[in-house]
């Protein structure tokens, strides 16, 4: 760009100061819309720099997926772990998971794996690894809900299950066994089904009772969508007092309990108590969903009952040390992300609420590759392409630093903490990723070093393995 200049004569040097703070003016206008338009900043690079050697000193790069010493000596002595993933179809995060629950189990006695799943489908894993019902391991995943059967249906979980039965079976007579438990609220027929067949083993009234009350849904075509519309235009036709009355019988030992007979097997009924808890409160999901405009009621809903059910099998195996796998936005406390702004709150707050310092929480992030997922809830899944992450999101930070695959502390130094506390956007895939979409249905802004303790930075990762 041409800038304009004055000549000196003898005649006009009586402007020329005049004429020299307008050049000056016009010069630093060109200067700043330089910077506006193309970027340019001479404090913004040094900064940017300044960031970049902060990050680069503070990664501990990682070699492998088998490389986790430097996370297991993050994780200490903590008792309660989290273990975070961006996206549910990524291959690199279930097994680095994996290979972290394993050296957690052999090195420092973990004994159970909560994991975003739904109770029946991951007790059946449990009795699996337990050796308790004469099943393969593919049967043994077979159960899963057919629209989102990949999760747990895959390689990766097939050749884990198969190594924790085998842990299980060499451990000395009488050593508490490695469990898995689920801790999610999508399986209301199965928990139903399972309500009826655990009471038919003492009393057939009793399990007609629990019939009568589940009945409450079958004027509803048994559809809770059409259940929870329902009930929001007329409160009368609501089946909560039924189902709240289901659980109570449990918790309150209406039924023969192990704390009154010693004969009760404490595995099966308390296994009968969670089916009985996911009805109560996939209930008051789906009636919380339909009665205000926004789902925030029902998420905390759920997330409520993750806390439930965690603290619930927590207690039934005398307080292990315990790994929760789930998605990020499960787990990352929510105080430090949008979802307050929302007034949601997820398990990760929840369990830094309760448990305090006795936790330390991981996040999983990448930044391209492929994913398993759907195009939409009840799709079939497929391996679809991961765009690039948004350039100003912690992936993208992370990505501009140049290592591929790494740990990071994020509370090593004040400094460090403050940078990775500066709002940023941070990617979301669960079933569903519709990437024509991506900004709006898949980002949000988080402060990570509120969010987690550390997080695992994968560069380029892979969709997961299915069958």
């Amino acid at each position: 760009m041409r800038v304009f200049t004055y000549p000196v004569t003898e005649h006009n040097y009586r402007v020329y100061p005049f004429l020299l703070f307008l050049s000056v003016m016009l010069i630093s206008f060109v200067v700043d819309a330089g910077q506006a338009l193309y970027g340019f900043d001479s404090q913004a690079q040094v900064n940017s720099q300044a960031q970049m050697a902060l990050l680069r000193q503070s990664v501990v790069p990682l070699n492998s997926l088998h490389d986790n010493k430097s996370i297991i000596d993050l994780i200490g002595q903590k008792p309660l772990l989290l273990i975070g993933d961006s996206t549910h179809g990524t291959h690199e995060f279930y097994q680095q998971r994996i290979n972290i629950s394993k050296q957690l189990i052999q090195e420092k006695n973990f004994k159970l794996i909560v994991l975003e799943g739904d109770w029946p489908n991951i007790y059946t894993l449990n009795q699996y690894v337990q050796s308790l019902i004469p099943i393969t391991a593919q049967q043994a995943l077979d159960v899963s809900n057919p629209h989102t059967f990949w999760l747990w249906n895959n390689v990766e979980m097939l050749n884990f299950i198969l190594w924790l039965k085998k842990y299980n079976e060499q451990l000395p007579q009488g050593e508490q066994k490695v469990s898995l438990h689920g801790m999610d609220i999508y399986s209301f027929k199965q928990s139903r089904q399972q309500v009826f067949d655990y009471l038919q083993l003492f009393s057939s009234q009793a399990a007609q009772q629990a019939y009568q009350r589940y009945q409450c849904f079958a004027f509803f075509n048994n559809d809770l969508h059409r259940y929870g519309k329902a009930v929001r235009d007329d409160a009368s036709l609501s089946c909560e007092r039924a189902v709240v009355e289901q659980y109570v019988d449990f918790s309150a030992c209406r039924y023969p309990c192990p704390e009154q007979y010693s004969f009760i097997d404490r595995d099966a009924f308390f296994c009968a108590q969670q089916n009985a808890r996911v009805i109560k409160n996939t209930e008051k999901s789906f009636r919380l969903q339909y009665r205000f405009a926004d789902d925030t009621q029902s998420w905390n809903q759920r997330d409520r009952h993750m806390m439930e059910s965690l603290l619930a099998s927590m207690t039934h195996l005398h307080q292990p040390k315990t790994i929760i796998w789930a998605h990020n936005s499960h787990l990352g406390d929510a105080r430090a992300t949008e979802m307050a702004d929302r007034d949601q709150l997820n398990l990760g707050q929840l369990v830094r609420q309760y448990f305090a310092k006795q936790v330390f929480s991981i996040g999983m992030l990448t930044h391209s590759g492929t994913v398993m997922a759907a195009d939409d809830w009840n799709s079939p899944a497929k391996i679809k392409t991961l765009l690039s992450a948004y350039h100003d999101s912690n992936e993208g930070f992370f990505h501009r630093l140049g290592v591929p695959f790494f740990v990071l502390d994020l509370h090593q130094s004040h400094e460090l903490t403050r940078l990775l506390n500066q709002p940023r956007l941070q990617r979301h895939v669960g079933v569903v990723y519709r990437p024509q979409d991506e900004m709006a249905a898949h980002y949000t802004y988080t402060r990570l070093a509120e969010q987690f303790d550390a997080v695992i930075y994968i560069d380029s990762s892979t969709a997961v393995h299915s069958h």
